[in-house]
């Protein structure tokens, strides 16, 4: 499992964008309207992902993980404690399975190429 980027759901997207600036993070892609990648100024891979959503509010926030092929990951790891099966998503195929202590912990099989690509017209601030 290798570390994509941290997701912290947040109720406030623009504003919590607005917050994260003044830490020095700038926003390198906005995936939809309810999503924003960010990274230190002057780099270009994400490290935090801010996301509008109550699904994801209810997890709380933690890493995203790559794990290569989700699909293949999903059927050798069926004992899991599945909480979102594999399925598609603004940024690649994603699920999402509880540790033992119940933490969630999220994987994205990004799409081929820079995780970046599919949001290139999208790159500009809010």
């Amino acid at each position: 499992m290798k570390l994509l980027f941290e997701l912290r759901p947040v109720e406030h997207l623009d504003a919590s964008v607005d917050y994260y600036r003044t830490l020095g993070l700038e926003p390198l892609a906005w995936p939809g309207d309810n999503a924003a990648l960010l990274s230190p100024a002057g780099t270009n891979t994400p490290t935090i992902a801010l996301m509008r959503d109550p699904a994801e509010a209810a997890l709380g926030a933690g890493g995203v993980y790559d794990v290569g092929d989700l699909t293949t990951f999903f059927e050798e790891h069926r004992d899991l404690d599945w909480l979102l099966a594999p399925a598609d998503s603004p940024l690649g195929r994603y699920a999402v399975f509880a540790d033992r202590t119940g933490t969630a912990i999220r994987l994205l099989e990004p799409p081929p190429g820079d995780l970046l690509a599919p949001y290139a017209t999208l790159t500009s601030a809010a």
